[in-house]
C-alpha cells in the first residue's frame, strides 16, 4: 500500500503515521507516494514533506480546510493526480470545541462533526472508485471518547462515536468492492491536541498512572497501527475499531471512586485488593 492520502499529516500522531506508512513501504522495496494535508499552508506541512521527500518517498503538500465539505474530493483528485491512483485514504484531520452542552453553539456542533464525521464520508465517496480499482483501505483515526464520555467535550465525543458508526456502515457497504475500512482509536496520546496539557513529565506521570499501562501512549505506538492496517497483513481485517489506548477503556470503578485525595479508595491503597505481583 505505497499510494496513500493521509489529512491532517503536518503534526503530531499524523506526521508520525505519514513516516510509518513510508518506513514500511520503503521496507519493502517499493517507493511510496504519499499526499499530505493540512489546514493552510502551514511551515509543519512543508516540514513533513521535506522529511518524507529525504526518506526516498515522493511527497507532495496539499492544504485545504476540511469543514468546507467541497474540499475532499479536491483532495482526492489532487492525490490522484499526483499518485496515478490511490492504495488508502487516511483520515486524521480532526478536533474539538470545549464547551457543555448547555452552552455548545450549533455552529460549533456543526464544525466539529464537519471535521471528525462528515469529511470522512465525502474522502470515501470520492475514493471509492480508485480504492475499489485497487482493493485500497480507509482508516479514520477515532478517539477513545467515542466509548467513554468526556467531560466539556459535548460535540467531540458525539462526532467520534458517529465515525466508528459510519466506518461500520462504510465497511458492510464496500466490502463487497473489496474495500477494507476500519478505524484506529486513540486514548490519552502525546499530541498536537494534549501537548500543553501533558508538557511536564511530572504531570504525565500523574496522569499516567489511571491507565492500565501506566503511561500515556505516543504517536508512532498510533502510526504502527495504522501502517498494518492498511498493509497486506491486515488483508482480512475490516469494519473493525481498535483501541490503542494501554487499556484505558478498561478503567471502572476505580476512576470513579479516586477524586485524587491520598485518602480516598483506590486499588492502589486497598492492599486487600490489590493483586499479590502489583
Amino acid at each position: 500500500m505505497s499510494r496513500v492520502l493521509v489529512t491532517g499529516g503536518s503534526r503530531g500522531i499524523g506526521r508520525s503515521i505519514c513516516l510509518r506508512i513510508a518506513r514500511d513501504a520503503l521496507a519493502r522495496s517499493t517507493t511510496p507516494k504519499l499526499v499530505v494535508t493540512g489546514t493552510g499552508a502551514s511551515p509543519d506541512l512543508v516540514d513533513i514533506v521535506d522529511e518524507l521527500k529525504a526518506l526516498g518517498t515522493d511527497a507532495l503538500a496539499v492544504p485545504g480546510d476540511l469543514n468546507d465539505p467541497d474540499v475532499p474530493s479536491r483532495l482526492v483528485k489532487e492525490a490522484l493526480a499526483f499518485c496515478g491512483g490511490l492504495d488508502a485514504v487516511v483520515h486524521n484531520a480532526g478536533g474539538a470545541i470545549a464547551a457543555p452542552l448547555i452552552k455548545a453553539k450549533l455552529s460549533d456542533w456543526q464544525t466539529v462533526f464537519a471535521v471528525n464525521c462528515h469529511a470522512f464520508l465525502l474522502l470515501g465517496q470520492a475514493a471509492h472508485p480508485e480504492l475499489r480499482k485497487s482493493k485500497g483501505s480507509l482508516i479514520g483515526i477515532g478517539s477513545s471518547a467515542s466509548e467513554r464520555v468526556q467531560p466539556y467535550l459535548s460535540a467531540y465525543a458525539p462526532a467520534k462515536a458517529a465515525l466508528k458508526m459510519l466506518m461500520q456502515q462504510m465497511a458492510y457497504e464496500w466490502g463487497r468492492h473489496g474495500i477494507r475500512v476500519n478505524c484506529v482509536s486513540p486514548g490519552l496520546t502525546l499530541s498536537r491536541s494534549t501537548e500543553q496539557v501533558l508538557s511536564d513529565p511530572k504531570e504525565q506521570g500523574r496522569i499516567g498512572e489511571h491507565i492500565p499501562l501506566r503511561r500515556v501512549g505516543t504517536p508512532d505506538e498510533i502510526a504502527a497501527v495504522v501502517s498494518f492496517l492498511i498493509g497486506p497483513d491486515a488483508a482480512y481485517i475490516t469494519g473493525e475499531n481498535i483501541n490503542v489506548d494501554g487499556g484505558l477503556q478498561h478503567i471502572g470503578t476505580e476512576n470513579m471512586l479516586n477524586d485524587g485525595t491520598p485518602s480516598n479508595w483506590t486499588a492502589h491503597n486497598a492492599g486487600r485488593m490489590k493483586p499479590k505481583d502489583a
